[in-house]
């Protein structure tokens, strides 16, 4: 095993590196508990979903919003004189909202307190910026370092809900934010005192340059990253519902903790493989493959099956957000790198809310093995943009991977 894995030693090219992937690992494991911790909290204090729904809604809606904006400010400006100021107002604000649900504060005052989501940095985006920065040029040590990254993210979003909802829910209900807001803020200014890695400010010769949306290419990445956000939030909700429909409510849990390994046992193996020299060719089969694993579900018969064929159809998840987000390194100057990869990652959670919101519904109107067809459908429509989009895709990598090199100047 350990000469299987060797190729993963390229993650000690990194300064002080078992201290930056525990202070990273750590805070994104705090990111991973709080929407399910804010959630339980409220719910429990108002004994009202719709209002815990609300309240998470408009953080999340928030986080969509700021987080693109606050990564342009992090690529001028640089990671510590942005990003920290305002990962700590996040951090005030996560918890202020956890005294104003325990003193009873009235509705519009938690919504207006989660708003401050809008200033969470995005972890895993500046995360994957360092790692760009420190093997900078050496795209295949590049490709293990990202794999080893959305590994390390599966797990979070595996551990992290359990965690957050468990602490809510047998110790008391500001338990699970307040553990998730001291975990981020501990990991968060860990990685921003981790100063050998932070990248330098890149400057371009185009002052006038705009919103790395216009970058060609990304909109495409956005959409296919909502799209498979859409297959996780929705698989979700609908591998819990057929569970409890089949009379075994307490292994819906297990069942999607099976999708969520062979996604990580896929990140693994796929770091380990040389992808090639172009990223964008690989959208296309790995949106196919994730539609392929996903298809049989509207005919599973069982949770036997449903297990088994959830793992299969894990194992192409993964290999699907490491090569979008490789292409999106590729495709993005150095100087909009952060607000690129932050267009992604957020079309990832803005898929994963909506992919709820469609297969609850779905559920409640055609029955849970029916609602199978929304994380299908939304990975069949994902190989159809990938497919319309491949030669697209391809030009915009080759005129990225042809253009000049902006200048760097190292932040004081």
């Amino acid at each position: 095993m350990r000469r299987f894995l060797s190729p993963y030693r390229v993650l000690f090219a990194m300064p002080r590196a078992k201290r930056f992937i525990a202070t990273t690992y750590v805070a994104r494991l705090g990111m991973a508990m709080f929407g399910v911790a804010i959630v339980v909290m409220i719910a429990s204090r108002r004994d009202s979903y719709a209002t815990a729904g609300l309240v998470s809604l408009v953080g999340l809606g928030s986080m969509a919003v700021g987080g693109p904006v606050l990564a342009r400010f992090v690529d001028r400006h640089g990671q510590r004189r942005i990003a920290l100021p305002a990962g700590l107002f996040a951090i005030a604000c996560l918890l202020a909202l956890a005294a104003e649900t325990y003193l009873g504060a009235p509705t519009w005052a938690l919504l207006l307190t989660n708003t401050g989501q809008a200033f969470a940095p995005a972890v895993g985006t500046l995360v994957r910026s360092r790692w760009a920065h420190v093997l900078e040029g050496d795209s295949a040590r590049l490709h293990i370092a990202n794999s080893f990254e959305q590994v390390s993210e599966e797990s979070n979003f595996v551990l992290g809900p359990a965690l957050g909802a468990g602490l809510a829910t047998w110790v008391f209900p500001e338990a699970g934010l307040l553990v998730a807001t001291v975990l981020f803020a501990a990991g968060f200014v860990g990685l921003m005192a981790h100063t050998e890695s932070e990248p330098p400010v890149h400057l371009t010769d185009d002052v006038s340059r705009g919103s790395a949306f216009r970058v060609p290419g990304i909109v495409q990445l956005g959409i296919t990253m909502i799209l498979t956000g859409a297959v996780f939030g929705s698989g979700d909700v609908v591998i819990l519902a057929y569970a409890d429909e089949q009379g075994a409510r307490a292994w819906g849990g297990f069942l999607i903790g099976l999708f969520a390994a062979g996604s990580l046992i896929g990140g693994l193996l796929y770091g380990l493989v040389d992808p090639g020299e172009r990223a964008a060719n690989r959208v296309l089969w790995f949106t196919g493959s994730m539609f392929a694993g996903f298809a049989p579900l509207l005919v599973v018969p069982n949770l036997w099956v449903l297990g088994i064929n959830g793992f299969v159809a894990g194992l192409a998840v993964a290999p699907t957000l490491i090569t979008a987000m490789v292409l999106c390194q590729r495709l993005v100057p150095a100087a909009q790198l952060n607000e690129g990869m932050t267009i992604v990652v957020t079309g990832l959670l803005i898929g994963v809310g909506l992919g709820s919101a469609i297969g609850g519904r779905w559920v409640e109107s055609y029955g849970a093995h029916a609602a199978f067809i929304v994380p299908v459908a939304a990975a069949g429509i994902a190989v159809v943009v990938a497919l319309l989009g491949r030669a697209w895709l391809m030009r915009a990598e080759e005129r990225a991977l042809t253009a000049p090199a902006a200048r760097a100047e190292v932040p004081s």
